[in-house]
């Protein structure tokens, strides 16, 4: 295996997976507009088309999601860091660090793919909400249904803008080209400096077991509080449990997995950003301040029969979506220590 193996599979996830994401493309606008179009005619047919669409965008989003596993093994199969046998000593002798070679075990939500995992997930749970209610049975819960799906077809179409498939993860890709092109320069001192800064990058970021705990969680709590935001809106217009019954029971699996998704992210920075001052970073202020809302959103649910309280739930729950939103962004609009090291 060579880095020339390597290049072969990001040249095929590329050939096979555009028209993939071209696929998901048209498929998403197709849903959206058959979804808008019910929402405004009241059509049953198109209320049916949506249906099917939603189902054929789930196992879309399952063929490419294969063909992002399939990369990252590739990833692990062809590279390796062959750590010269003085560096390897040094290690050793110095930092207490025993290594001769390592491998990138790479998650699958990094870079161009978290956007795309998302979307995926939120698409599973629309699968499963459909198996669990028939929302053909009236009107409003039809509409509740379409609204769903614009959501997804929404979150397909940034999954397309994203697009993990057109230059499949650029910045591990950088890292690895960085590593061939020292190694052939000759030059121990430039080979050594690269293999001692991708150690620390492999062992805490790529190959960390909170690599693959801390971010999936999050993602999947992210897709089921999707679920609850439309839920709120509907709780805006009409008294119907069915909306409060699923927007609580979504912001329970998404609180859940919020929260331990942020525990588990503790101990992560601590090993990780040893020395620096993470707790300031705005993701992770971000993050807490999102928690706080939809600990307050599932506490005000107590007191739902309570005056004015079933509305107050319903805009308290679109505002803990709109901070999930902007603690997202955080990521790419704030300095810190996320931004570097995603």
């Amino acid at each position: 295996m060579s880095y020339q193996d390597y290049l072969a599979a990001r040249e095929t996830v590329t050939t096979i997976g555009q028209p993939v994401i071209t696929v998901i493309l048209i498929v998403s606008l197709l849903l959206g507009m058959v979804s808008l179009y019910h929402m405004v005619t009241r059509d049953s047919r198109a209320y049916v088309l949506s249906t099917q669409l939603r189902k054929s965008s789930t196992m879309l989003l399952m063929v490419g999601f294969i063909i992002i596993t399939w990369f990252h093994l590739r990833i692990y199969q062809t590279i390796e860091l062959v750590y010269p046998p003085g560096l390897s000593n040094y290690m050793s002798a110095n930092m207490g660090i025993s290594v001769t070679s390592l491998r990138f075990a790479v998650p699958l939500w990094i870079e161009t793919e978290k956007l795309y995992f998302w979307t995926l997930c939120l698409s599973i749970f629309l699968t499963v909400i459909g198996l669990q209610y028939d929302f053909s049975r009236t009107k409003m819960t039809a509409l509740f249904s379409s609204s769903l799906n614009i959501m997804l077809s929404i979150f397909m179409v940034l999954s397309y803008l994203a697009n993990p498939f057109k230059e499949p993860l650029p910045g591990l890709h950088s890292e690895i080209t960085g590593w061939y092109q020292a190694a052939s320069t000759g030059d121990p001192n430039i080979l050594y400096g690269a293999l001692y800064q991708l150690y620390f990058r492999i062992i805490y970021y790529y190959n960390s077991e909170y690599m693959w705990t801390h971010p999936p969680m999050l993602f999947i709590a992210y897709a089921s509080l999707v679920v609850t935001f439309v839920g709120c809106v509907f709780m805006l217009f009409r008294r119907e449990k069915i909306f409060d019954r699923i927007s609580y029971n979504h912001a329970k699996v998404g609180y859940l997995l919020l929260t331990v998704g942020m525990l588990i992210g503790y101990p992560w920075a601590v090993v990780a950003w040893e020395g620096k001052d993470w707790w300031w970073d705005p993701k992770i202020n971000g993050s807490i301040m999102m928690w706080v809302l939809y600990s307050a959103y599932l506490h005000s649910r107590i007191y739902l029969k309570r005056h004015n309280m079933w509305r107050a739930t319903a805009i308290l729950g679109i505002i803990c979506f709109l901070s999930l939103v902007f603690t997202y962004l955080l990521t790419y609009i704030a300095p810190g220590i996320h931004a570097i090291s995603q």
